[in-house]
Formats: structure tokens, sequence, C-alpha cells
């Protein structure tokens, strides 16, 4: 019931929908907070009890929900009919992970989609600016660990993609291979916000 309001992490339409719970969530934690401190300047006639102390407590959870707004803000989801078009082109074994923000230590990424298919993972950058390199090192190393021979390669957009799609084979995964890629899924999902 949750995943209808919050969305499904690396699925598509998940930024729009992180954006409503996120702000709904932090709305929800600060009349809470306001309301338990009200309710005991109420009963109490002042300030110093014990519901302006959880009224106080109530700011951790909001600024939980303050930085995955800050997060999700400046990105947007990938639109349906962009989502439908790179889904066509790939074969069915293909994983696609899309709306995919991610972090390390350092900076906060987002690509609008993330394929693993043949071995390869391939990128297809947001409108933001993106240290290119940076982004093909994080995710190798990331992958490396669960797989070797793996190679991740970052797109522009849709359109030099499936060109790229287009001039290579056209085939599906290796049965054998299948686990391996799944748990390059998985690990891709873990680090995405």
């Amino acid at each position: 019931m949750m995943e209808r309001w919050k969305g499904t992490k690396c699925q598509f339409g998940y930024i729009n929908k992180q954006k409503k719970f996120q702000f709904a969530m932090l709305m929800l934690y600060v009349l809470i907070g306001v309301g338990l401190f009200l309710i005991g300047l109420a009963v109490h006639k002042t300030q110093a009890n014990l519901f302006t102390v959880l009224g106080i407590l109530m700011v951790l959870p909001a600024a939980k929900r303050v930085i995955a707004l800050v997060l999700m803000v400046p990105r947007k989801s990938v639109g349906k009919e962009r989502f439908e078009k790179v889904q066509e082109a790939l074969p069915e074994s293909a994983a696609i992970l899309t709306d995919y923000v991610f972090t390390s230590t350092e900076k906060v990424m987002s690509l609008d989609f993330v394929i693993v298919m043949n071995k390869n993972v391939y990128g297809i950058k947001d409108q933001k600016k993106t240290d290119d390199a940076y982004v093909e090192k994080y995710l190798s190393e990331t992958i490396s660990a669960g797989a070797r021979g793996y190679r991740v390669q970052l797109f522009e957009n849709d359109d030099a993609f499936l060109a790229m799609l287009k001039r290579s084979e056209r085939k599906e995964t290796a049965p054998e291979e299948r686990p391996v890629q799944d748990k390059i899924v998985h690990d891709l999902t873990i680090i995405a916000v």
C-alpha cells in the first residue's frame, strides 16, 4: 500500500512520487510537533513540559524528510513516452532502472536510465551536468564486487543509446549469466536513494 504513495526505487515515476510523499510527511511531522507543543502549553500553561520536548524531537524525522526533498527537488521523472520508447527497444532479458538517483561520499548523481544487459551497464544521462569519469568509476567499483567483466558506459541521450543498440546484436542474456545480472541490478538498487 505504501509503495503506491512512495514509489518503488528505480521504477517509473519514482522521483515525482518521492517529492510528493516526502513533502506530505514533512508537513505531517511539523503539524505533529506544533500540535504537541500547543497541547502541552494548553494543559500545563508553561512551555517547560514533556510535550514541548516531544514536539522538539519531531524535528529529527522532519529533518530526514528535508534532506530527501533536497535530493529530489532538482530532478525530474522520466516521461512515460520516453520510458516506453527505451523499454520497447531493449531485449526482454535486459533490466531497466529509471529515475536513478544515487550518492557517493562526495557527490549526489542521477541518471535517467540504467540498463543492465549482455555484461554491460549502460547509463543514459539526465539534463544535469555529470562528471562522466566519476560516475563510470563509481558504478564500476560498485558492480565489480559482485561480477567481473561488466563494463559501464554512459550516453548523452536516448538517441545515442538507441543508435548503439541498433548497431549491436540484439541478443538475450545467457541463462547462466542471469543470476549475475540480477545481483548487479540488486547492488545498483541498493545504492540508489
